[in-house]
């Protein structure tokens, strides 16, 4: 088992991270690379004198244009030399457009591959949220530093016996087959659940008879950030990826009131896989 067709998206020099770990999953696992070189043009119009919403609007296109020339040279110039299979495409689009882009360009995809968001780069956060919702496709997050997880590593799936947390497990499968060892991560599991006398079992029967060598890690609710417990939980047993479901609640509510998701986008120390 393993992903075919891997994207990746890279607006800025900086996303070299995640470049470089697309490139190594995807000669791993003899799949095709998809690469986009995409500029946004973040243009507010509407506070200015009458026609100078135009000059501006051709002006930040322009600019939009310039950087995503530079960044499809740069990209050409780190693949030189590269033996995997790849295609790349560039494209220079206005911040309301950015959605739809996404959604057209990735809905073919196994696995999207970005940098990690809140990293001073203001258009990931945006592109992982269309990923996952626009276009319906796992994405596989890599902080700054960060290489992708080996093949014989080992993986904390984060479990809250809901959808979302299943549909990334799923999504998961190419690399979970391949761990030594992953991990079954519940947090406090709710005392009166359909399976409180086996919590995680199926899951973890589940991943097992797909090829993943799993077992069932339950933890005690010690701090009130889940996030800050998975991270920690990581750290512990030297996982080198955690696989979470994303936005379980609301984009509003996470975006006002925080959640799991948020903070695993702002703290994650290693890889981290999302999918919906």
């Amino acid at each position: 088992m393993a992903y075919k067709i891997i994207s990746t998206i890279i607006t800025h020099k900086e996303d070299v991270d995640g470049l470089n770990a697309a490139i190594a999953l995807a000669t791993r696992m003899d799949a095709h690379l998809d690469i986009y070189a995409v500029t946004v043009s973040h243009t507010e119009t509407g506070s200015y004198y009458m026609g100078a919403d135009a000059m501006l609007i051709a002006d930040q296109t322009k600019d939009a244009i310039k950087r995503r020339d530079e960044l499809e040279k740069w990209i050409n110039a780190e693949m030189k030399g590269e033996t995997v299979r790849w295609s790349l495409q560039s494209a220079a689009v206005q911040g309301p457009a950015l959605t739809g882009y996404i959604a057209r360009s990735l809905r073919f995809s196994d696995l999207v591959v970005t940098s990690r968001a809140y990293q001073g780069n203001d258009e990931i956060a945006s592109i992982i949220e269309a990923s996952l919702f626009a276009a319906e496709r796992p994405v596989l997050m890599i902080p700054k530093g960060c290489n992708a997880p080996d093949q014989d590593g080992r993986i904390i799936v984060g479990w809250n016996d809901g959808a979302e947390a299943l549909a990334a497990a799923r999504a998961a499968l190419p690399f979970l087959t391949e761990a030594a060892q992953t991990d079954v991560c519940i947090i406090d599991p709710p005392k009166h659940a359909s399976d409180r006398s086996n919590p995680g079992g199926a899951v973890a029967q589940y991943l097992m008879r797909h090829g993943a060598k799993t077992q069932v890690d339950v933890l005690a609710k010690t701090e009130p950030d889940i996030a800050e417990m998975l991270l920690r939980h990581a750290r512990e047993v030297g996982a080198q990826m955690i696989v979470s479901g994303a936005y379980g609640h609301s984009r509003l509510r996470e975006a006002v009131f925080g959640g799991t998701t948020r903070s695993l986008l702002e703290m994650a120390d290693r890889p981290i896989l999302m999918s919906r």
